[in-house]
């Protein structure tokens, strides 16, 4: 059931405004009350630094950045300033679920680590002034690991189904058999790269795109990778493939089409500076949310790209039963309760999710959330954040992020019907945030909180944190219900 926003939600917190900074302009007192928007960060001043992830130092896509002694990945998105300043706002915002998320800023002064020019940049000009270019930058996690180079770890994943057999009293010989099998995969994908490396150098600067019968070839190759990497996700330990489910709900609340692609990137993991022996989920990837499709188009222009693979290479075939109602982003949250047949190219999600999706036909036929709390708990766990999430917090982020110069974003000039102002994209997620909550169901939600009190408490903590080191004020998140025990 979908909801308005002015429908009644749980909103457990206190908030008090923080004190304005002393300042010498009447534009920085504004900013500094949250009345106008962040200003980008001028990175003129930052440091290039050379990784080895990072190939040629000068490329069209990143660039790695030292800015006051932080390191971070600087994106040019290629299409126009809109597109940048929309997914550093969807990046933060996904961010105040307290789930892991880079630091994102909206930054110019660019020029002189990207080389602009009509091919580099949608919105360049011949007197366009190359420091007004917004780039997008995210603060680097060195523990971050994309999810398929995770898999792939034969130092890292050997150790958790060794650990994870021990933990599940799993035989020696059963535990042996299982990294074999690991072992086993791993060098089938690898063989399979090697022979598409073959097939490149063959073919060098996109040759197999039209040599016959070459790019079926390098399809077929990519299908075994692909196969070998669901298969080695399929291993992973409980713990961390919620991890995945979680994130794939919290995406669902900005509708980020990209959440994983058929390499296994965009999501991932890293060890907190706290748990050094722990690993946590990671999105890095905002550039398919809120309003934004594919190619730098809205959503609502996007059906057509989006029953297409991303690129020729890509050999998975469209399994999604995504229909054009479902090429927008509005108000109109799905009523799935795991929406895959909402999202495009949505194969690669099958192997975060199919088990949530064999739970949810289970829940349609027994009609009831309660009997399938403990499947449902990655899910459950995100609609109880997002319950706790402060809707004023919500309205000031949009206040102080979404405005960018005199434009809102994202701001098209050639299609201004799809323009969306502040006031509408608050409404706009405010009333996802709802329809999410009551999909799952209000008291379901509290009772989640009731069984799982450490977790819940976790949760809070991790939400309040996030929230008030995004936007300029104090929150306290507080539990749902008056009282702890299980119920």
């Amino acid at each position: 059931m979908l909801v308005s926003s002015t429908s009644p939600s749980l909103v457990p917190y206190t908030s008090t405004t923080a004190p304005s900074s002393t300042s010498t302009t009447n534009t920085d007192t504004e900013r500094a009350r949250g009345t106008m928007p962040k200003a980008p960060v001028n990175l003129s001043g930052g440091v290039p630094v050379e990784r080895s992830s990072n190939g040629i130092l000068f490329t069209r896509d990143a660039q790695f950045i030292e800015h006051d002694n932080e390191l971070y990945r600087v994106k040019n998105p290629y299409y126009t300033n809109y597109v940048a300043a929309e997914e550093v706002v969807m990046g933060n915002l996904f961010s105040m679920t307290g789930l892991g998320a880079p630091k994102m800023m909206l930054c110019n002064g660019c020029e002189g680590f990207f080389d602009f020019n009509k091919a580099t940049r949608g919105d360049f000009s011949a007197n366009a002034d190359l420091s007004k270019f917004a780039c997008v930058a995210s603060k680097v996690e060195p523990s971050f690991k994309d999810l398929g180079t995770f898999l792939l770890d034969t130092k890292v994943m050997p150790e958790l189904l060794k650990a994870e057999g021990e933990k599940s009293l799993v035989s020696a010989p059963a535990v042996k058999k299982v990294i074999d099998s690991y072992h086993a995969l791993v060098q089938s994908y690898n063989k399979a790269d090697s022979r598409l490396e073959d097939i490149y150098q063959a073919f060098p600067d996109g040759q197999h795109r039209q040599a016959p019968g070459v790019l079926d070839k390098v399809k077929a190759e990519n299908l075994i990778k692909f196969s070998v990497l669901e298969k080695l996700n399929d291993l992973l330990p409980p713990e961390l493939k919620q991890e995945q489910q979680q994130h794939y709900f919290a995406s669902r609340l900005i509708n980020n089409w990209d959440y994983l692609n058929f390499s296994f990137c965009n999501f991932g993991y890293f060890q907190p500076d706290t748990a050094k022996d722990q690993y946590r989920g990671m999105t890095v990837d905002f550039g398919g949310s809120g309003t934004l499709g594919f190619g730098g188009l809205s959503k609502a222009e996007s059906f057509e790209r989006a029953t297409q693979g991303a690129r020729p290479e890509n050999p998975l075939q469209s399994t999604s039963l995504f229909e054009r109602k479902d090429s927008t982003f509005s108000s109109d949250f799905p009523p799935s309760l795991t929406g895959i047949s909402t999202i495009p190219r949505s194969r690669p999600l099958l192997s975060t999710i199919k088990d949530m999706v064999k739970t949810e036909n289970d829940i349609y036929e027994a009609k009831n959330i309660q009997s399938h709390e403990k499947a449902l708990g990655p899910a459950l766990e995100v609609a109880y954040r997002l319950s706790v999430l402060p809707e004023p917090a919500l309205q000031q982020f949009f206040t102080e992020n979404w405005v960018a110069g005199g434009q809102d974003f994202p701001y098209r000039d050639k299609s201004p019907e799809h323009n969306v102002d502040t006031q509408q994209m608050t409404t706009i997620m405010a009333d996802r945030k709802n329809a999410f909550i009551d999909q799952f169901g209000r008291r379901n939600i509290e009772r989640w909180e009731a069984n799982n009190p450490e977790r819940a408490a976790q949760a809070r903590a991790e939400v309040e944190h996030a929230v008030n080191s995004v936007v300029e004020g104090k929150y306290e998140v507080r539990p749902l219900g008056a009282g702890s025990q299980t119920i």
